[in-house]
């Protein structure tokens, strides 16, 4: 199997394990709304799935993420960009580190934090870096321009407070997602 290939289909499979596991998991918490939960509380500290979530929610998909970036960057010849989404698979895997939504300041939480921030940092850098990119073709730079517009919006939306903190919360992950499925899609076409 090529690169792309390789990388296309861990892309997808991080996307849809962490639809699945997100729909999964709420929905076996039956105090838990899309529209006023975050995420995190699906795995912070005495919730009814914490270590299943983090494992599968947030490490595994990490990892997944932490692969796909990997293959991307071999595919396009990109050390940088590579580094970069590797960072942001392992980030995402760390914020498997549990909140405590009683204690927002303890270690744990801001830990959490911290890996959630890093993240978006990670993952918004390696998208500019890919814009500049001449190897990732057209495609790929045009799914990264897009996402990054996305990703600026859904900031504005959450700052406007203009939608619940839940929802403004899936529409950043719907973004990143997006993106990662989109580009996973032009990796799979692309492979021979």
């Amino acid at each position: 199997m090529t690169s792309a290939r390789t990388s296309g289909w861990t892309g997808l499979a991080a996307a849809g394990l962490f639809a699945g596991a997100l729909g999964v998991f709420a929905a076996l918490d039956p105090t838990y709304s899309h529209l006023t939960n975050a995420v995190s509380e699906l795995g912070a500290v005495g919730a009814p799935n914490q270590l299943a979530w983090n494992l599968i929610g947030f490490i595994a998909v990490g990892l997944l993420l932490a692969a796909f970036g990997r293959g991307l960057g071999r595919e396009i010849a990109t050390p940088s960009a590579s580094g970069l989404l590797i960072l942001f698979g392992l980030a995402f895997a760390a914020t498997a580190i549990p909140a405590d939504m009683s204690d927002l300041g303890s270690p744990g939480s801001t830990a959490h934090i911290v890996a959630s921030q890093a993240v978006l940092l990670f993952w918004a850098l390696a998208l500019i870096r890919l814009l500049f990119v001449r190897r990732a073709g057209p495609a790929l730079r045009w799914i990264a321009a897009v996402a990054l517009a996305l990703a600026v919006g859904a900031i504005i939306v959450r700052g406007l407070e203009a939608l619940q903190p839940g929802l403004s919360q899936r529409l950043s992950f719907a973004v990143v997602f997006g993106w990662v499925a989109a580009t996973s899609l032009v990796l799979l076409r692309r492979a021979p």
